[in-house]
């Protein structure tokens, strides 16, 4: 019961956020025009790409202390010691790109400045993240989850009601003004979150070299972020074709579409972090059934959702973000099949890379979609426009279930429908909690 109650409220606080997420999208929307609206989208999607490759070292948190069973402080030496030395190389990058900004102006470096300049930052939060889950801290990372999006909220809302009051003052640089509270609202949340690490780790979170645990860390990390790369291009490959081939006027009313479809991740992605650290820690044939139990549950929820958001955000877009983003809600619409059946797909690379130790197979699985997401896009959005790259998408997140889905009939031996039918304990679990919701009702 207490793991229901902590996977409710964890949707909770990921709903939250995704309403965060949202309602932040709509203040960018209401100042700035659809084409700048779509370059900040590009930028921040880039620094949330470019970050990824250095975050998947981070998973080695789960996979070294909960199933390697190194120790704690070798585990955080070690891979503090890499996060500074990747910095400095950041560092570097972000230097070299001033001077090119200053030796031809052109507004792709200072973007390429922004983002190398708020990558240590988000590649931290994303570390101290990661260690947080390894330590079941779960209550802890849902509620820094929703600090960067809260500090955010409150300087979008600031630039709009200066815009509105006193437009002479912002308006010539309200993209510039937009990406520095972004810069700013990350650096805030990479400095809590340091903090609150430093008081639950009880070790020192001091950079260490240590052989052993190196080699492990690079050999896991190389994989998970390759994989993790790829992850990203799979879920943008989409956003960077429509980028590419019809701008950044297209590209704005895409990135509605694509936010709006993504809140259905936050059931998925609730479900998943209260496992994470049981699927890695529990013997080969316990963590099996828990993944089953898991993916039955999250591919209902997500069915159960998906339903809802297409009844509730149709109408919605049109009413929030007004006629401007209209031509957002057909590809939102067409998102909402691939999004179901990829938020399923985690529940199962993780039971792979954790449990297994098969790090090699999401990569490959990753590379194929992502493969038909951009040969798809390339094909059906000269013809169909953004609702072309919406279809190429969801076609190449069914495929990935699919491919994840034979993987483990492979490797496990089970069936199929034992991930998709409820078992006598789910359906045990699901009337345990009404007779328990009566009594608590009837002591009040």
């Amino acid at each position: 019961m207490s793991s229901v109650l902590r996977i409710l409220r964890t949707i909770f606080y990921k709903l939250g956020f995704a309403a965060l997420t949202f309602v932040n999208t709509y203040l960018v929307t209401r100042y700035l025009t659809v084409s700048d609206k779509g370059i900040y989208s590009t930028i921040t999607t880039t620094l949330l790409l470019g970050s990824t490759y250095m975050a998947g070292y981070s998973a080695f948190f789960n996979y070294g202390l909960n199933r390697l069973k190194f120790e704690r402080p070798r585990v955080i030496g070690s891979l503090a010691r890499f996060f500074l030395q990747a910095t400095a190389g950041i560092t570097a990058l972000f230097l070299l790109s001033l001077a090119l900004a200053a030796a031809w102006p052109n507004p792709l470096f200072v973007y390429g400045a922004f983002v190398l300049a708020t990558m240590p930052f988000v590649i931290l939060f994303g570390y101290c993240s990661r260690f947080l889950q390894a330590l079941n801290e779960i209550d802890w990372l849902n509620r820094l989850n929703m600090l960067q999006g809260t500090v955010f909220f409150v300087l979008a809302t600031t630039i709009l009601l200066v815009d509105h009051f006193h437009p002479s003052i912002v308006r010539p640089h309200l993209l510039v003004i937009t990406l520095a509270g972004w810069f700013g609202s990350n650096i805030l949340a990479a400095a809590v979150i340091v903090l609150i690490v430093r008081r639950l780790a009880g070790v020192p979170l001091r950079p260490a070299r240590n052989d052993l645990v190196a080699q492990e860390m690079f050999r896991y990390g190389r994989n998970i972020s390759v994989q993790n790369v790829l992850t990203q291009f799979n879920l943008r490959g989409d956003f960077y074709s429509v980028m590419l081939l019809q701008g950044a006027h297209a590209t704005g009313l895409y990135s509605i579409a694509v936010t709006a479809s993504e809140v259905l991740w936050q059931v998925s992605s609730s479900v998943a972090l209260i496992v994470y650290t049981r699927v890695a820690h529990r013997a080969r044939e316990d963590s099996t059934s828990l993944t089953e139990r898991t993916f039955r549950f999250t591919f209902w929820l997500m069915i159960v959702g998906a339903v809802v958001l297409f009844a509730v955000f149709s109408p919605f877009i049109h009413i929030i973000f007004t006629d401007r983003y209209a031509a957002s809600v057909r590809p939102f619409q067409i998102l909402l099949a691939g999004t179901t059946a990829y938020g399923t797909v985690g529940v199962l690379t993780q039971f792979f890379t954790d449990q297994l130790g098969k790090v090699r197979y999401p990569m490959y699985m990753q590379g194929a979609s992502f493969a038909t997401n951009v040969l798809l896009c390339v094909i059906l959005i000269p013809h169909m426009g953004i609702s072309g790259a919406a279809l190429a998408s969801s076609i190449a997140y069914g495929l990935s279930l699919v491919l994840s889905l034979f993987y483990f009939r492979r490797h496990t031996g089970r069936p199929l429908r034992s991930l998709f039918f409820f078992s006598a304990d789910d359906v045990a679990l699901l009337r345990s909690l009404r007779p328990r919701r009566r009594a608590h009702e009837g002591g009040k």
